[in-house]
């Protein structure tokens, strides 16, 4: 009966005092960036009815939700994603189709996962969701937001990846594909996966003209020179639109000075299936995974009852603090600024000087009863500025 009572489950874990703090550390910087971006702060629960994810989560997520039933025996999941319960709030308490919010968020979300570096089945993520701006104008603003979150938390060396669904969209929408299938194409596009992408093609009988134009999609990748490449795959309206609308956004952030910071990649194609226009994906040196995943999802409140466009992107955290960690730039710890000590008969004085203390802001460590030698292992113990013992006459000795 005891065999796991000091073990954790496959895929979560504890934190420790200075992870927590170096965590806490970094999401109060991007709480920031958002609260002065003009987003508001919403918050959803933990789990939801399946029915909330059934349609929008694609078959990625929907294998890889947390579910079990509640008493009445109607299923429930433990949220994989934040952007579809925030739909489901906004449609049903917070927006009419003429409103725009800008919403931000920092959640735990919860996914079953083979547990390895950068990846958990409990993880937290920090994002904005702009519902009701349908414009350029709303993705490069979300893009930008997603810049400024990297760049407050100290990250160097990263580049946003923009990529656009609704062309991969026009190039295969004459084609009857089922939906799983879409999403497996769609899977190996992104990972680059030239054999098993050509296997499912030879299955699914998809003819050498789409063969072609998929495996040249994955190598569309740079900067504004790749939108004529596009351009001559395909003279679809729907493909050209789609081109036009990345190159919008791409010169919108060329012109706040961001093109540092980002690439174009056609190949790249989000696993979440209701992604239906522009997508991006935070990356950096030296690490095998996205830092934070976003996009255009126009047709996904439509699910909750209202036609409302919007965008937005998650940052993962824990992926953020694994960067930092690699680049030297995650350091850092509580600083203890004194400890005090007295003995019975001086307790109050130096209660209440401890109390004066720490509303002054000062980080004040109050252990009574200490002799002097113990108060001065405990200053070394907790790098303390000073160490101060009242006396049986409550007089203050800083020592």
């Amino acid at each position: 009966m005891t065999r796991f009572k000091k073990q954790l489950p496959a895929g979560v874990e504890d934190l420790l005092p200075q992870e927590c703090y170096l965590k806490r550390n970094i999401e109060a910087k991007l709480r920031n960036v958002f609260t002065l971006s003009g987003y508001d702060e919403v918050s959803t629960p933990s789990y939801e009815y399946y029915d909330v994810f059934a349609s929008g989560a694609g078959s990625y997520l929907q294998e890889k939700m947390i579910k079990f039933f509640d008493l009445k025996g109607a299923i429930l999941a433990l949220r994989p994603d934040l952007t579809i319960p925030i739909a489901r709030m906004a449609t049903s308490k917070l927006m009419d189709n003429s409103e725009v919010q800008r919403l931000f968020y920092l959640e735990n979300s919860f996914r079953i996962e083979e547990p390895t570096v950068g990846r958990s089945s409990e993880f937290l993520q920090a994002g904005i969701e702009l519902l009701g701006e349908k414009s350029a104008g709303g993705d490069a603003e979300a893009i930008s937001i997603a810049i400024e979150c990297l760049l407050s938390s100290g990250l160097s060396a990263f580049k946003i990846d923009i990529g656009q669904v609704s062309f991969f969209k026009a190039l295969i929408k004459d084609y009857d594909f089922d939906d799983e299938s879409i999403d497996k194409i769609r899977h190996l596009i992104d990972s680059k996966n030239e054999f098993e992408l050509n296997k499912v093609l030879v299955k699914l009988g998809a003819d050498k003209k789409l063969d072609e134009k998929l495996f040249k999609l994955m190598t569309f990748f740079g900067a504004g020179e790749v939108f004529e490449k596009a351009r001559a795959l395909s003279d679809d309206t729907d493909a050209i639109n789609a081109i036009d609308n990345l190159e919008e956004v791409y010169n919108l952030l060329v012109s706040f000075g961001l093109s540092d910071y980002i690439t174009i990649d056609f190949g790249m194609l989000h696993d979440i299936s209701y992604y239906t226009g522009i997508i991006f994906r935070g990356i950096t040196e030296k690490m095998g995974f996205a830092i934070l995943t976003g996009g255009r999802y126009d047709s996904l409140l439509s699910d909750f009852g209202k036609d409302v466009p919007a965008t937005g992107f998650a940052l993962g955290v824990k992926r953020l603090m694994i960067a930092l960690e690699r680049q030297d730039k995650l350091s850092g710890f509580y600083k203890t600024d004194m400890v005090v000590s007295s003995i019975s008969s001086s307790s109050k004085a130096a209660y209440e000087y401890v109390s004066d203390m720490r509303k002054d802001g000062k980080r004040t460590l109050f252990c009574a009863g200490l002799s002097k030698s113990e108060l001065l292992k405990l200053k070394e113990e907790k790098s303390a500025a000073k160490a101060v013992l009242f006396d049986t006459n409550g007089e203050k000795i800083e020592i």
